[in-house]
């Protein structure tokens, strides 16, 4: 997200004789973006993108720390002006009470408040509203603008209610977590309701007085004729306030710096430099002690790094003192652990302030060293080793478009999804979670999982298109293998998976292998593998090569009675050629002719085809060629290599294909032998 600094107000943080091109020039090169600089109400303003993992830049002094740093480096000397705080508030008079909170700790991890009493909502002071304005905010009244003007200025959110609204609706603040269709009015007089989920406040019966970070209500906002303010803070459930965020359309500057995950320990500050703003601009008085309700200070955890694996990552060397210099001028706290005198079994114990929560692992203190050191210093060298100059000699990119290309014109819609899944397609591939590789730090909580299988990726693309009375789609992609100690094994995959009947999905995958002049396919559809019905898969055969019994994919029928199919690509290149196989033809006269048999319920045509082409050696050739209802008609090519066949040959040849197919089917012949 982008936020407006007037320079002015930056040079409140930070001591600094650079001007506001060459903080934009050197701030931009090892820092947040600043992405031009335009003239606001007579002061330079820089319009700064900060990107996501970095919160604690979402704020004038944020961004001054950030500078005083960089600056530096750049032999301009900069540093980070000491804070000034009204940290020596006396207390005017304790005869107001704080209202009893009730705080679930899994929704919110520190409350502050203090009630301010005496409060004149005057006019917001000009040097204030400029500056406001100069950040892109509306000005209100001074008691609104304090509270923006303080959560810009040191990056965390703080609110203000009517304290005198809260006690007289029972001088309760419970904090729980929304039903479904609560309803509430907004401070704008817009009658909303929950959608469950959210964290809300709550008085004593249940009536909501709040949606923190995301919107006040109409019944506990300060107005014009506010007297008395309870000034809050609090350190909410980053999940929860994104998606109370998303779910009411309303991104708030509160919303996004507490969706990002807060300084726990910047409370302090930001308490006391909003009570001596209320002083200073409404003549306020405090009226209570200082409430602070700290769930579980979270410890601040050491990260090691060791200086071999920061050459490795840089590429060259660079001083220790230089890097322990680097950390520190960012707030790290930096312990040495020396073993040898050439140090490269030197060990950096680094502890993060607590501002940085993005700092997690050893990359990360890497990263930050580099861009401190300048990108624009590490040398560049070329890489070693030589660059292929021949194409691979496979031709498997010929053979996917290939396969792409039929399937199009045969009426299949080509897919591209999303490799990364969540739980439910995990359970609907047939393999438990233990059984796919776990992103540490996903994007999106529903996609953490590399997945195993297309099918489900698919399926639901299908699923998701109902309207539609038939439906095939396909995918061409990579699945991913874990492999103990190693990167996951990337296999390319063919999935497809269609509403049409196996039948036909099955001819589909016939002629596609026909197209690829693959022979000797054999589809084997008796059920090798069940998986349990929650899991929407039912594996139901395999698709081999007959000679070598090499399996190429399986057929499945889904649940839902969609036809799925998944065939290893590796092996369908392999397979394939560009030109087919040339069979000499024989001297001899075929006999052609057709037979129909009404089949029973739930019996396998393709059974049926292999009973008719195994009966005997001069069965050359049998396909089925229509049906009606359960009746299906198959044509059969009799031919011997050296003579030419008579009726009389054939006869018994055609008597054991009806005695063998009655059988094995329970069918029946239609009409005579």
């Amino acid at each position: 997200m982008n936020i407006l600094i007037p320079h002015k107000w930056l040079l409140e943080h930070l001591k600094t004789k650079a001007k506001p091109t060459q903080i934009q020039e050197y701030l931009s090169l090892s820092g947040p973006s600043v992405e031009n600089i335009q003239e606001i109400k007579g002061d330079d303003t820089y319009d700064i993108e900060i990107t996501t993992n970095r919160p604690d830049s979402l704020s004038v002094r944020g961004v001054a720390r950030e500078a005083a740093v960089i600056l530096s480096r750049y032999n301009l000397p900069s540093e980070l002006k000491e804070l000034k705080l009204n940290d020596d508030i006396k207390l005017e008079t304790d005869e107001l009470a704080l209202p009893k909170i009730n705080n679930n700790q899994a929704h919110c991890q520190r409350i502050m408040c203090v009630v301010l009493d005496k409060v004149k909502n005057k006019t917001t002071p000009k040097w204030m509203a400029e500056r406001l304005e100069q950040a892109g905010f509306q000005t209100h009244s001074s008691i609104i603008d304090i509270t923006n003007y303080v959560t810009h200025d040191l990056g965390h959110p703080c609110h203000a209610f009517d304290y005198d609204k809260i006690m007289e609706l029972g001088g309760i603040i419970n904090i729980e977590q929304a039903r479904a269709n609560q309803p509430f009015v907004t401070l704008d007089g817009e009658s909303r309701e929950t959608v469950g989920g959210e964290i809300i406040f709550t008085n004593s019966v249940g009536t909501i007085i709040d949606l923190p970070a995301i919107i006040g209500t109409a019944n506990s906002s300060v107005d014009k004729n506010t007297k008395r303010v309870l000034l809050w803070l609090e350190d909410l459930d980053n999940n929860k306030v994104r998606y109370a965020s998303m779910a009411h359309a309303i991104r708030t500057i509160a919303a996004q710096l507490n969706e990002k995950e807060l300084d726990p320990y910047l409370g302090e500050k930001t308490l006391l430099r909003a009570i001596g703003l209320y002083q200073e601009v409404t003549n306020a008085k405090v009226a209570s002690k200082i409430y602070d309700q700290f769930a579980k200070p979270p410890a601040l955890k050491p990260i090691k790094l060791n200086y071999k694996t920061l050459i490795r990552y840089l590429g060259f060397e660079i001083e220790i003192d230089q890097i322990t210099q680097i950390l520190q001028e960012l707030g790290c706290e930096v312990k040495l652990n020396i073993k040898t005198k050439k140090n490269q079994e030197t060990l950096f114990i680094i502890t993060p302030p607590s501002f940085r929560r993005d700092l997690l692992i050893e990359v990360d203190i890497i990263e930050e060293i580099a861009r401190i050191y300048g990108y624009q210093n590490i040398p560049s060298k070329l890489m070693k080793g030589s660059l292929p100059l021949n194409r691979p000699e496979t031709n498997r990119f010929e053979i996917e478009q290939k396969i792409r290309q039929f399937l199009a014109n045969i009426g299949w819609q080509e897919l591209y999804s999303v490799s990364l899944i969540g739980d439910e397609l995990v359970k609907q591939s047939g393999l438990g979670q233990e059984d796919h590789l776990e992103l540490k730090n996903p994007l999106l909580a529903e996609n953490k999982y590399l997945r195993r299988s297309l099918i489900p990726s698919i399926n639901e693309a299908v699923s998701q298109n109902s309207q539609v009375d038939q439906l095939s789609m396909f995918e061409l992609a990579a699945v991913y293998l874990p492999q103990k100690g190693e990167l996951p094994k990337e296999k390319m995959t063919l999935g497809m998976v269609s509403t049409k009947s196996y039948r036909k999905v099955r001819g589909d995958l016939e002629s596609l292998l026909e197209h690829l002049y693959i022979e000797k396919i054999q589809i084997n559809e008796k059920p090798q593998k069940e998986t349990e019905a929650s899991n929407k898969l039912v594996q139901q055969g395999t698709v081999t090569i007959k000679d070598s019994n090499e399996i190429i994919g399986k057929v499945m029928i889904l649940e839902d009675q969609k036809i799925a199919l998944e065939l290893d690509l590796a092996v369908l290149t392999e397979l394939a050629k560009k030109h087919p196989t040339y069979h000499p033809l024989l001297n001899t006269s075929p006999i052609i002719e057709d037979l129909t048999f009404s089949l029973p319920l739930d019996t396998q045509v393709g059974k049926v085809l292999e009973i008719i082409e195994s009966s005997d050696r001069l069965v050359k050739e049998v396909a089925l060629i229509d049906n009606y209802q359960q009746n299906y008609s198959f044509r059969i090519t009799y031919q011997h290599p050296e003579e030419n066949l008579s009726n009389e040959l054939v006869t018994p040849i055609r008597q054991k294909i009806v005695e063998l197919v009655e059988k094995e089917t329970q069918a029946k012949l239609v009409g005579k032998v």
